[in-house]
């Protein structure tokens, strides 16, 4: 009697595990479904395939060449982003601090990369064979020259935003050295002014002080 309860007990659990299992696996494949891609359109991806089925006229092997190495430098921006966020990401979902459909959204996009560089290379090795083993690091270098293209030129706007500063500064600071200079050249002039008129009114007073009365003239008798 006790075997059959608990045989019926273990075809329970069993039955039980496997709805388990089925809910959570029917929700992991609504989130797959649903996530979004964790970058925006792969402009240079479609630019490439757009030229290839070009008919009137057909892009030349030239065009198509500098356009999947536009895409491969896509690739690597991609590939080179998604290393960082990984790091900062796994952290994040151990904490508890995003959910998992952010890390399905991640996973799925890392599939997509990698599948998008294999097909670069593929790509790569129908126009020349062994293209495909250095179009990756020329696309790097490429990277590597733009950044450091763009890093000059922050540099040297920055260089002009305080070469501007401080002629602005410098402007400022001789207005004020001309408006004190006038202000100065003013009170001096003032007191220029008052000295000599408190000199003119000193004068008067002496010479009031310093004059004789007239002396009246004298009766004839």
């Amino acid at each position: 009697m006790s075997s059959v309860w608990l045989a019926i007990i273990y075809i329970g659990g069993w039955i039980l595990s496997m709805r388990i299992f089925g809910y959570f696996w029917k929700n992991r494949k609504l989130a797959i479904n649903n996530a979004e891609p964790w970058f925006t359109e792969n402009v240079p991806k479609s630019q490439y395939i757009a030229l290839l089925q070009q008919s009137d006229p057909e892009a030349t092997e030239a065009q198509l060449k500098a356009a999947l190495l536009h895409r491969a430098v896509e690739g690597v921006v991609r590939v080179l982003s998604m290393r960082e966020d990984k790091q900062v990401l796994a952290k994040l979902v151990k904490q508890g601090t995003v959910g998992d459909d952010i890390w399905t959204e991640f996973t799925l996009s890392e599939k997509e990369i990698e599948q998008e560089i294999m097909a670069i290379v593929a790509e790569a090795n129908t126009f020349k064979e062994g293209w495909g083993q250095t179009i990756l690091q020329t696309a790097s270098e490429i990277l590597m020259h733009q950044k450091n293209k763009q890093t000059e030129q922050e540099m040297k706007l920055k260089q002009e935003e305080q070469a501007r500063q401080k002629a602005l500064k410098d402007e400022r600071k001789e207005q004020s050295r001309l408006t004190n200079e006038k202000n100065r050249e003013a009170r001096l002039e003032k007191e220029r002014a008052k000295a000599l008129q408190e000199l003119l009114n000193e004068d008067t007073t002496t010479f009031k002080s310093t004059k004789k009365p007239a002396t009246p003239p004298k009766r004839k008798k």
